[in-house]
């Protein structure tokens, strides 16, 4: 029985204490001001220049060939009338030329001249084909172009290669006989630019 009143009294002082909330202290409230506006405008996004492409030069190939072609048509060993066969002019240099132009001036250059006659593009193209040999071949090598020079009854035949920089190029002409092989001429000179 003791222990029924212990148990009694136990569940009498539990349930007459009243319970409590916890209690939490307040939170203390900052007050925060707004950051200072900056009415500066931001500065404009960084744009990058695009570098202006060098100025195209326009290489002025009459000019440029007429001196040494006057030259060529004073030299000794030419014989008045005599067919040419002009090889397309090889570019040695370190940027790219208009060949094919310069292939044309010297043509027109050497038939203006009157001292002999330059055997046509399309007869050289037509030949070439004939004798199994590419368009774009630039005969380097001398027996492919004395081979050709006597397919076409030429006389002579005339090598040109432009040699040097974008900034310094020169003109280099030989004039070849094609029954002997042997140079007739030979003549160097500055490429004349606008």
């Amino acid at each position: 029985m003791k222990r029924l009143l212990c148990v009694i009294a136990s569940v009498w002082l539990l349930a007459g204490c009243p319970s409590l909330a916890p209690v939490t202290p307040p939170v203390p409230v900052d007050t925060v001001t707004p950051p200072p506006v900056d009415t500066t405008p931001p500065p404009p996004p960084p744009t990058d220049t695009v570098p202006v492409p060098p100025k195209m030069k326009k290489i002025e190939w009459e000019q440029s060939i007429t001196p040494l072609v006057n030259q060529m048509v004073k030299s000794d060993g030419l014989t008045q009338g005599g067919t040419l066969l002009v090889n397309k002019i090889g570019n040695k240099t370190n940027s790219s030329l208009q060949t094919n132009v310069a292939t044309g001036a010297l043509m027109n250059t050497i038939n203006k001249t009157g001292v002999l006659t330059v055997i046509p593009a399309g007869a050289v193209t037509s030949a070439m084909s004939v004798l199994g040999m590419d368009d774009n071949d630039t005969l380097t090598l001398r027996s492919k172009a004395i081979g050709l020079a006597r397919y076409l009854n030429a006389q002579y035949v005339l090598y040109s290669v432009v040699t040097g920089t974008r900034d310094a190029r020169q003109m280099e002409m030989q004039l070849m006989s094609v029954v002997s092989g042997e140079i007739i001429w030979s003549g160097k000179d500055a490429v004349l630019e606008q």
